[in-house]
Formats: C-alpha cells, sequence, structure tokens
C-alpha cells in the first residue's frame, strides 16, 4: 500500500493561503509530483479537519493542474506541517515534520534566546511599558542608544521596532504583551566579500545539512532587512556562507537534532566583530526558479527529507 503524505495548512479554503500567490501554487505542485514519483500519495489537508492518530476529515489532490477534493477522509503516514497561523492540534499520535516541541523553539523567540544564549544578542523579555523602562534602566542604557523590540509571536517583520530609546513611546504598541527587548547589533560594515551595509544572513537548513542561503538588506532609512517590510535578497550559494556562520549551525543542530527530520531556517548578523544569531524560522518558505537561483537545491533536498521519513 502507498504511503500518504498530508500537506496541512491553517486556512480552511482549498485555494486559501498560500495558494494565492502563483509561484507558492505552482511550488506546490512540482512538490507533490516529485513526492508522488517516488510511489507517495500526497493530500493538501486545511483548517479544522484533523480528527486523530493521522486522520482528516478530508483533503485535495491535483488532478491535471485542479485541485479536487477527496472522496472522504485522509489517512496520513506524515504530516508536512506549513501552519503558519499555529493552528494545527498538538499532533503526538502521527509522524510530523516539524516536531511540535522544535516547531514552538522556532516560533517562540524568547525560547530560541534561551536555548541559544551565548550566539543571541541580549535579550529580556517585557509585558508592560513600565518593563521597558526598568530592563533599559537595569542595562545602563542612554537616551540616544538604538534598541530592537520585537513582538514574540509575530512573522514577517511586523511588530519589529528599531529605534533610538528617546523614540519609544507608550503608544508604539497597543498591547505590550509578550515583547522582547534585545540590544541592537550594527551590522553597516557588511559582510567582506558578500555585501555591503545593514543585513541579514538567511541559512535554509535540512536535517543538519546547511542547503542554501539568502542576504537580505532593508530598504532605504530602514533597520529590518525583511522582503515583507520592503527589504531585498539575493540567493547565496552556500560554499560562500562563511565558515563562522557554518560553525554555528552545526552548534545549532547539536542541540536538535533529536528532532530530526527537520526542516528549519536560521538568520545571522554580522557586527562587524562576530556573527549572532537572529532568529529561528521552522517553516522557511517553499523557493521559486523566480527568486532563488539556488531554489533547486532546497527542493531536491525537501524531497529527500520527505520521502526517507514516510517510507522509513
Amino acid at each position: 500500500m502507498k504511503k500518504i503524505i498530508a500537506i496541512y495548512f491553517s486556512d480552511s479554503e482549498p485555494m486559501g493561503y498560500p495558494f494565492q500567490k502563483s509561484q507558492y501554487l505552482e511550488r506546490y505542485q512540482e512538490i507533490m509530483i516529485d513526492l508522488e514519483d517516488n510511489d507517495i500519495d500526497v493530500y493538501i489537508v486545511r483548517g479544522d479537519s484533523y480528527i486523530l492518530d493521522g486522520k482528516f476529515k478530508k483533503g485535495w489532490r491535483f488532478v491535471n493542474g485542479i485541485l479536487e477534493e477527496s472522496d472522504g477522509e485522509i489517512q496520513a503516514d506524515l504530516i508536512f506541517n506549513r501552519d503558519h497561523l499555529n493552528t494545527i492540534p498538538r499532533i503526538t499520535d502521527c509522524q510530523i515534520i516539524n516536531q511540535v516541541e522544535f516547531d514552538e523553539l522556532c516560533i517562540d523567540k524568547i525560547k530560541t534566546h534561551e536555548a541559544f544564549p551565548d550566539i543571541s544578542p541580549k535579550t529580556g523579555y517585557i509585558h508592560s511599558y513600565q518593563a521597558f523602562i526598568e530592563q533599559i534602566q537595569e542595562w545602563g542604557m542612554e537616551a540616544d542608544d538604538i534598541i530592537v523590540l520585537k513582538k514574540n509571536f509575530l512573522l514577517e517583520g511586523r511588530g519589529v521596532f528599531i529605534l533610538p530609546i528617546k523614540e519609544v513611546t507608550k503608544d508604539l504598541y497597543k498591547d505590550w504583551d509578550d515583547i522582547l527587548i534585545q540590544e541592537f547589533l550594527d551590522s553597516s560594515a557588511g559582510i567582506p566579500g558578500i555585501v555591503e551595509g545593514i543585513h541579514d544572513l538567511r541559512v535554509t537548513v535540512v536535517n543538519g545539512k546547511a542547503i542554501n542561503s539568502f542576504v537580505r538588506t532593508p530598504k532605504e532609512g530602514s533597520y529590518v532587512a525583511n522582503i515583507a517590510r520592503g527589504g531585498s535578497g539575493m540567493a547565496l550559494e552556500i560554499e560562500k556562507v562563511p565558515s563562522e556562520v557554518i560553525a554555528l549551525i552545526s552548534k545549532i543542530d547539536k542541540k536538535i537534532n533529536t528532532y530530526f527530520p527537520a526542516i528549519y531556517s536560521a538568520d545571522f548578523i554580522y557586527s562587524g566583530k562576530e556573527y549572532k544569531l537572529l532568529e529561528l524560522n521552522s517553516r522557511p518558505g517553499v523557493q521559486h526558479r523566480d527568486w532563488s537561483k539556488t531554489y533547486k537545491k532546497f527542493h531536491d533536498a525537501l524531497i529527500d527529507m520527505l520521502v526517507e521519513a514516510v517510507k522509513k
């Protein structure tokens, strides 16, 4: 009997997120075709359709490019979790990539910092504006010093502010709960031979192997190097990633290898003296040829990981 992989999205609509974007739709179709070429059935499953023991109320498959609904329930052998809203139940009764505990380690930025304090920027966790005032006083910071503030559980650079302390006002956030306060690392010197000016360096990793990389830079006048916030990026061959960063990837993998098989990306910044880990992402977006000249390496590593995991 064929093995079944269920690719899970939180949006309940069959053609909902992320399929509104043509490149994502194209990439997931290619992923499903390559998995099916390995004698695996693949279904899209969505929303609150999870029942128990790897079973979903329904699913969808692409037939001649059209998404068609299943005749009944889907019994998955493996769930590939792409739930960007974190609505999937805490699944412990079916094999899932990524495992829930690793997913939570990456989503919760304070957990990431606690797991890797020696390679992360100095970080505090606050829940009020008054706590912000107390934290900067404890750190002995001045009004002109730059500080980084982040909403803990938001993605795509949302809720991130990098600004002088004197410009932080109580109405910066409507809700000051779950805020990370971090030291500002000046990356304006760039990375020699790779990028000039403010940046971050993203490395995608599959089962402990660094696959490919992106260098992201902010739009003019901003410190936030996130494409969703108007920044830009370029693909970087993994061979060109500095050895210090690869060493940090190895350090991360030694702590998380109990969660394998796993896929993630790690964002780093170079301060001119050393590299620091900014954050981990357990659901790096699928890569399209329009965005990355190294996308095929990521695609092949993803397929290999899923095939090996479901047939193990």
